[in-house]
């Protein structure tokens, strides 16, 4: 292997370029002097990065897109990483970053890898000596992205490891229209970081930061930045997006909790790789990036064929709506029968409440249950509902019968999860005591067999015995992990990927056990359980400015289901919006009450959203998401109170688009809904080469809801001049599809 080191004198193939002068290493605690500071230029297709010396360390200097000149990198960048240590005894923190702290940062490109290394040895601080970072860079040309790994090794028996922040990039305002893309829940589009500051974001994974990538962009201008960190286990980590005004800047940070954190001695290998890549487009271009690596090396992702995902029943991949109550069979199975069979289609039932035991406590004792029960199940499946019974799949109430510690401190306590001071993890949710007390809700280790096999045995249960044709379990993709430090369980303590690894154990051997046609889900949307579940109830999706980035990764792959339908001075409105919201996202429609059928003002609309989405059903289990078309002009906004926490406005189109593609078919639907009280009319604005269609003459075929069958020729037209700047008109209160293909010989 060629390895240059230390100072380099020519242009590397991938644009290396030292200006001035080169020191290999910083010696001692000086500073190194203006006049022979140097820079390096490394550059990956159209973008190019500059670093600099620091005299303790490196400093990104500049991050440019070589074609529009548009420079990314603010004037106050953020540290290419930051480790926080902990003193072992005192437990105080300390942080050292990139670009200071460190005498000696040895640098190395392999010409025959074509990849750059840094390495941050021997710190400032003497009480850190044995601390090293390894920085490593690869770049990918085609894609203009640089693609980073780093390891920490440790040999200090006083500083351990805590949290790894990496990769961290801060982003310069890009100009009017600027937008930043953020995890929260669908994901969200934000215009105002930049000069209104706030910070979006969280634990991962979980129910509202759900997948692990961020960017900044201005479409109009053609430029911007992806930051992800590809880590294909579903590591622990927070995840957020903060702006910066003073700075006029957006800094975007990925912050690990280390495996086995604050034991000495103990190292940190980065799970999986962060990228950097130059970004031509808007949050759909940046979610296209991600699913392609994730469908590549996420361990999560499902295996899809031309039929979709065939281990999840075909049933539950063509269901087109959800109802939600709950109680004993005599009270809800009749409104239930009622509501199916006004929509004279199969239908979900989320049923609550079937247990004796009260809700969110005495968990998870859920058995016996309730009078009738077992022939409420019958009865449904025998009118087209497939009943789907809640369960909790993290949780043991500390008190579990009534007031009674009764089976929690000798059966459940060594396998909860604990703090550093042995204590286990507890939760609240507003649920009470037979002796008015707040129930305490211990939060259990996925990795130990014990909750492994009480979960497994209570789905199991419910399957065999009551035959029920799904089994929702509470929490799995919603709630954050826990940094759980009880070294019995066998776990890295704290950090790590332990914590997925231990549900997706616990979910294997459900899912081997299970009947072939029955189905398992979950709350919310948390990426990294994907293959072990067949739907995610993503009720949450309340968003304002929110886009259907998830939908645009995971599309086919998952069946995403439900939204919270609220009450409120414009509840039908809101229900209308949100409705329309499900069918252009690829959402099963619903999660309503069975009694939404007697509301007239929204009714007939919601209705008609789910007929639309049980004739084009095939799309959203074969295919996946296309780019949604763009619509010139003006579009009219219209404003609800969705009730999401108390009053809740959101702001979205009047008129809502989606596309969904299957690509082996060459087949394409386009997808309209007009919530509102006016009538529409305008014109398409898009580009066909983002549906794969070269073809100039299309034949669109107009569908609309009603009946049970597959999509027809409603009405069909074949336009010579293409579709993209074809009129659209959509009367109020209305949802269609236009179905788009070649034309025939075309």
């Amino acid at each position: 292997m060629h390895t240059q080191r230390n100072t380099y004198a020519r242009l590397l193939p991938t644009a290396l370029l030292v200006f001035v002068m080169w020191h290999g290493s910083f010696a001692g605690e000086s500073v190194v002097s203006p006049a022979v500071a140097m820079e390096i230029a490394i550059r990956a297709g159209d973008l190019r990065m500059v670093l600099e010396n620091t005299g303790q360390g490196l400093r990104l200097a500049g991050l440019t897109d070589q074609i529009t000149n548009q420079e990314l990198c603010p004037t106050e960048p953020a540290p290419l990483f930051s480790v926080v240590l902990r003193d072992v005894q005192t437990k105080d923190l300390l942080t050292i970053t990139a670009d200071t702290g460190w005498k000696q940062v040895d640098t190395t490109f392999s010409g025959a890898t074509r990849m750059y290394a840094f390495t941050f040895a021997a710190p400032t601080d003497d009480r850190l000596e044995g601390i090293e970072v390894k920085v490593t860079l690869d770049v990918d040309d085609p894609n203009s992205a640089l693609i980073w790994d780093l390891r920490v090794a440790n040999d200090n028996p006083r500083w351990a490891l805590w949290r790894i922040v990496f990769p961290q990039a801060a982003v310069r305002d890009l100009g009017e229209d600027a937008k930043v893309f953020a995890q929260v829940t669908s994901g969200v589009e934000l215009s105002e970081m930049w000069s209104k500051g706030g910070r979006r974001g969280g634990p991962y994974p979980g129910g509202w930061t759900c997948m692990q990538y961020m960017a900044a962009y201005n479409r109009a201008d053609g430029t911007g930045l992806y930051v992800g960190m590809h880590d294909p286990f579903g590591s622990t980590k927070d995840i957020f997006a903060e702006g910066q005004p003073a700075k006029e800047a957006v800094l975007f940070t990925f912050d690990h909790a280390v495996p086995d954190m604050g034991k000495p001695g103990v190292g940190f290998d980065l799970p999986g790789k962060a990228r950097w890549q130059l970004l031509r487009g808007d949050w759909f271009d940046a979610a296209q990036i991600y699913r392609a690596w994730a469908s590549r090396e996420a361990r999560w992702w499902p295996a899809l064929g031309a039929d979709g995902r065939e281990d999840t029943p075909k049933w539950m991949r063509e269901l087109p709506a959800w109802v939600m109550t709950g109680g004993p069979a005599s009270d809800c199975v009749p409104r239930v029968r009622k509501f199916a069979e006004t929509i004279d289609l199969p239908t979900g039932f989320h049923w609550y409440n079937w247990h004796q035991i009260p809700f969110d406590n005495d968990y998870p004792h859920y058995f016996p249950v309730k009078d009738g029960f077992t022939e409420g199940v019958a009865e449904l499946k025998t009118a087209g509902v497939h009943p789907m019974p809640y369960i909790n799949g993290r949780l043991w109430d500390t008190r579990d019968k009534g007031a009674e510690d009764w089976a929690f401190s000798r059966t459940a306590l060594p396998a909860a999860t604990k703090d550093e001071d042995g204590k286990p993890c507890t939760e609240s949710y507003g649920s009470k005591e037979t002796d008015g007390n707040s129930v305490t809700l211990a939060v259990m280790c996925p990795t130990t067999s014990l909750w492994q096999d009480r979960v497994g045995d209570i789905v199991l249960r419910l399957f065999n015995e009551y035959g029920v044709s799904g089994v929702y379990i509470d929490q799995i993709a919603a709630a954050q992990p826990r940094l759980c430090f009880d070294a019995s369980h066998g776990h890295a303590l704290g950090g790590g990927h332990w914590w997925t690894e231990g549900y997706w154990k616990m979910l294997d051997a459900i899912r081997a056990a299970k009947p072939a046609d029955r189905m398992l889900t979950t709350e919310c949307n948390a990426e990294p359980y994907i293959k072990w579940l067949d739907g995610y109830l993503t009720w949450h999706w309340q968003q304002q400015d929110m886009v259907p980035a998830f939908s645009a990764v995971y599309g086919g792959a998952i069946q995403m289901f439900g939204r919270a339908y609220r009450g409120g001075p414009t509840q039908d409105l809101a229900n209308r919006m949100k409705a329309a919201q499900q069918l252009v996202y690829g959402e099963q429609i619903g999660w309503f009450g069975p009694e939404i059928i007697e509301r007239a003002d929204c009714w007939p609309f919601l209705r008609d959203c789910i007929q639309l989405r049980w004739r084009l059903r095939e799309y959203f289990y074969r295919g996946h998401m296309a780019r949604p078309p763009h619509l010139a002009g003006p579009v009219p906004r219209i404003t609800a109170d969705w009730q999401w926490s108390g009053e809740w406005l959101v702001t979205t189109d009047a008129i809502m688009t989606g596309a969904w593609r299957i690509p082996r078919e060459n087949k394409l639907v386009l997808l309209f809904a007009n919530v509102s009280d006016a009538p529409y009319t305008g014109r398409l604005d898009l580009d066909p080469a983002d549906y794969g269609l070269s073809a100039k003459t299309v034949t669109v075929t107009t569908i609309q809801p009603g009946g049970s069958g597959p999509p027809q020729a409603d009405s069909e037209t074949e336009l010579a001049d293409g579709f993209d700047h074809a009129d659209v008109e959509i009367p109020p209160r209305t949802v269609l599809a236009w179905e788009v293909q070649p034309a025939a010989g075309r």
